[in-house]
């Protein structure tokens, strides 16, 4: 087998994107002598990104595209960068004799599903992970780009062709699944769709105080921890608002893990009146942050599986998350589940804080159910088979 992986990553994306629980795999695989590739847009040739983005620039210019009720200038990055994904897995594919091309995306399968019909010698089996609670439209339309009703209906129309144009079909939950097939009107649900979930993340362990050393962290502060990039899914002004209505002794400092513009995000904490400011970085060792934070919190509106939220249960981290999409069936009983709204998060950290013991039994539940989670080594052999059985079928 050779297999050709394809994202729309960047390289500074597979910090906190697709990178952490794929590339485990690809390495995995290797350790296996099955030829695995890893593909995202730092492999595309300046040429191919010149043209992407005067496509662009001409579709965005376009009579009456501005006067509706859908986003086109950002509907059209996102569907031509991703388009362009799929042309080039499929100018792979062809010329290096990939067996199998694993898209990451819809869209991307799409571009290489279209793509692929110009090259008749390549004959590579080919499938989609969606990783979006649900359908892509709807993630998108979730994440910030504003889909009007028919422009919806059309990308759901187009995603469920793909779907069920696909060897196979993966998405990391068994309530993403149904939501796919519930969101696209496909029911049954077909024999080739599979709820896989991402391996238990490998962490660097430390002491807290150790932790706290390293990262130069004050003992005088009560350490609040989110992960992400900077975008609305991930509800950060919600968990700032909900943070200004706590009750604390000790100073509050929450730190943001996630690349983006954070300058929106600064101001509303300063208007709020956040006792310091919001500390916003990156790091290659998230166990480090993990171990020396006093609390983890999650305030996405939405999330497929939510790996960082496995990764604070490994890392023996208290967690309040919100119950959002494939959350719940990930942390079970090792997270303080809340709703999507401040009240609930100001409340369930107020707990959290108020309350050591609480916060400690939380952090055990949560590592006892991130012990008992399925290790790359198993989530691989299931990957080997579904490339396996559609190469053989």
């Amino acid at each position: 087998m050779k297999i050709l992986m394809v994202t729309r990553e960047t390289l500074s994306d597979r910090r906190y994107g697709l990178g952490r629980s794929l590339m485990p795999l690809v390495e995995e695989l290797h350790r296996r002598g099955i030829h695995a590739d890893y593909l995202c847009q730092a492999d595309l040739g300046q040429r191919a990104l010149l043209w992407q983005h005067r496509l662009q620039r001409l579709l965005s210019s376009l009579p009456n595209i501005m006067n509706t009720r859908t986003n086109f200038s950002i509907l059209f990055q996102v569907l031509l960068e991703r388009f362009n994904m799929g042309r080039l897995a499929a100018k792979l594919a062809a010329n290096q004799r990939y067996t199998h091309v694993h898209c990451h995306d819809p869209i991307i399968a799409a571009g290489f599903r279209f793509f692929s019909r110009f090259r008749p010698e390549c004959r590579t089996v080919w499938g989609v992970t969606e990783h979006g609670f649900g359908c892509y439209a709807q993630a998108i339309h979730e994440d910030g780009v504003h889909l009007g009703r028919h422009i919806m209906r059309v990308m759901r129309n187009w995603e469920a062709n793909t779907l069920l144009a696909a060897a196979w079909v993966i998405a990391p939950t068994r309530s993403g699944i149904a939501q796919i097939a519930q969101d696209l009107g496909i029911s049954p649900i077909p024999t080739n769709w599979h709820h896989l979930v991402h391996a238990r993340p490998l962490l660097n362990h430390y002491g807290k105080q150790e932790a706290r050393n390293r990262l130069g962290w004050n003992d005088d502060a009560f350490y609040v921890l989110a992960v992400g990039r900077i975008a609305p899914v991930k509800q950060f002004p919600l968990l700032i608002e909900a943070c200004a209505r706590l009750k604390i002794k000790k100073d509050l400092q929450l730190v943001i893990l996630g690349e983006g513009n954070h300058d929106d995000l600064q101001k509303l904490a300063q208007h709020l009146g956040f006792p310091r400011k919001i500390m916003f970085t990156t790091t290659e060792d998230i166990g480090l942050h993990l171990c020396a934070t006093d609390l983890y919190v999650s305030a996405s509106a939405s999330e497929s599986f939510g790996l960082a939220n496995l990764e604070a249960l490994t890392a023996g981290t208290a967690a309040v998350c919100t119950a959002v999409g494939g959350v719940p069936e990930v942390v079970g009983d090792g997270a303080l589940l809340v709703e999507t709204n401040s009240d609930a998060l100001a409340e369930a950290i107020q707990r959290m804080l108020n309350d050591r013991e609480l916060r400690g039994t939380i952090a055990q539940k949560g590592q006892t159910r991130a012990r008992t989670w399925p290790d790359i080594i198993e989530i691989t052999d299931t990957y080997e088979t579904i490339y396996r059985q559609t190469a053989a079928s």
